[in-house]
């Protein structure tokens, strides 16, 4: 394991040992605390950056990659209509599902089937805060106090004492 490669030299520096000697004979790479973490930091890939680098015949620019990877260009060359059609599909979803549908699908739930004729409700608005929801309940003609709460009782043991 490489942590247990690391000591603190009697300078306070970090010791790394290395598991074979480089060829001068050195063993040991010592570094300050901030050289430390400044090498271990180059080591971390960029966000969001592809990991898997392609040499040789399989790199980007290499001449003989056509005749080893299939080309997307020609597909589409023989099968135009079809990808026109598959980007028309693609434009139609959505990245993200609303509320109503992680609903239906965890609990079986319908959120916009009405009870009274089982058709489909909309929304027509998202109430964020009390003052709207106030408003409406007002507008409504519905009460906008709040349930009184009963005083709180003490345990069920204490009655039977």
């Amino acid at each position: 394991m490489a942590l247990a490669r690391l000591s603190r030299a009697e300078d306070g520096r970090i010791a790394y040992r290395m598991k074979r000697p480089l060829p001068d004979g050195t063993t040991h790479l010592l570094f300050t605390g901030l050289e430390l973490l400044r090498r271990l930091a180059s080591l971390v890939p960029p966000p969001r950056a592809n990991l898997t680098r392609f040499h040789g015949v399989f790199a980007p620019g290499a001449k003989l990659r056509p005749f080893l990877v299939p080309q997307a260009g020609a597909e589409e060359a023989s099968s135009g209509l079809e990808a026109a059609a598959s980007k028309e599909r693609m434009k139609e979803r959505t990245p993200r599902v609303d509320r109503a549908e992680l609903l239906s699908r965890t609990f079986d739930f319908v959120v916009f089937a009405c009870v009274r004729c089982g058709g489909r409700r909309s929304v027509f608005a998202y109430v964020k805060g009390a003052p709207g929801g106030r408003a409406i309940l007002e507008h409504l003609g519905l009460p906008t106090a709040c349930a009184r709460l009963a005083p709180a009782r003490g345990p069920p043991q204490a009655s039977w004492c």
